[in-house]
């Protein structure tokens, strides 16, 4: 079993201020770090740490940044054939972090944007029945788009966290299997924003109808509450809930992304969707308790497992 991840970099920089600002407003910030990141980076380093076999996508700029991450990657352990050096820019992103561990994120795509389908073309030849593929919504829509069509087609397992969000059409729904969306982006594809901060028991009761509106037929739908833990709806219609750990949150960005990471390490090692979703809240938990993304992503061994 091998798992394929469509990654992105962004040289990632974070700005530590009182509060957030508001339009329009300057703050003078506290502190500031940088780290290599993306959400498409994040998810193939964690998954490595968890001891998947992981190939990593990953279009960099022809710069320093470019090539540091290579280097990060090497240092992980981590193949990087895939590594592809497109265009002058690597990706950039800044999030504003507030002492209670709320943020925003900005983000400029830079080589990511310019990865095409013909790019991942070798990456999805290799793949088959039992494989995976995982992907996120920081590259191209038409090219993450062609990757699941293709790997669908294959037979291989699809996992799609649609963030930064846009609207899910039908037809790129049908190709995937795993699907991870936060409570905003659930409220989102459902067009109920009343669901926004709601109980876990309110999106229980709901889940499964509002599946039905969207046409979901795949394996798991999952939405994540932060938190207040997860759920999911399974391939038989049965919705499962799983508590977070209590933690002193820190800092939640990437903590969507350690939730996916280990939410796809019990699935894709045979493991039953509760356990995906107990491992995958305590990853997420782990990476919210702690300042920054790339450090902490964690090993089974730190996890207890």
């Amino acid at each position: 079993m091998r798992v394929c991840v469509l990654g992105n970099y962004m040289n990632a920089h974070f700005v530590h201020v009182d509060r957030l600002p508001v339009e329009g407003e300057s703050l003078a910030a506290r502190r500031v770090f940088q780290e290599h990141g993306g959400k498409g980076f994040n998810l193939g380093v964690g998954l490595h740490r968890l001891g998947v076999s992981v190939e990593m996508v990953l279009p960099v700029g022809q710069d320093a940044a470019g090539a540091a991450v290579t280097q990060t990657l090497v240092d992980e352990g981590m193949d990087t054939r895939q590594v592809l050096a497109l265009g002058d820019s690597s990706g950039f992103g800044v999030g504003f972090i507030a002492p209670d561990g709320r943020n925003f994120l900005a983000a400029h795509l830079g080589a990511n944007a310019l990865l095409m389908p013909s790019h991942v073309d070798t990456a999805l030849a290799g793949l088959g029945v039992g494989d995976w593929l995982v992907a996120q919504f920081e590259l191209p829509f038409e090219t993450v788009r062609y990757a699941l069509k293709r790997a669908h087609l294959a037979g291989v397992t699809t996992y799609l966290n649609p963030s930064p969000w846009c609207p899910l059409d039908r037809g790129l729904l049908s190709w995937v299997d795993i699907l991870v969306v936060n409570e905003t982006e659930a409220a989102g594809m459902f067009e109920e924003p009343d669901l926004i901060k709601a109980e876990p028991e309110k999106w229980a009761a709901r889940l499964s109808s509002l599946a039905e509106s969207i046409g979901w037929r795949g394996r798991s739908l999952v939405v994540t509450l932060g938190a207040a833990g997860s759920l999911a709806l399974d391939a038989e219609g049965n919705v499962l809930v799983a508590e977070a750990p209590g933690i002193r949150q820190v800092d939640a960005t990437g903590a969507g992304d350690a939730f996916g990471c280990g939410l796809v390490a019990v699935l894709a090692q045979g493991g039953c969707l509760a356990d995906a979703l107990q491992f995958g809240n305590r990853c997420g938990a782990y990476i919210a308790a702690r300042e920054g993304i790339l450090a902490h992503l964690p090993r089974r061994e730190e996890l207890g497992y």
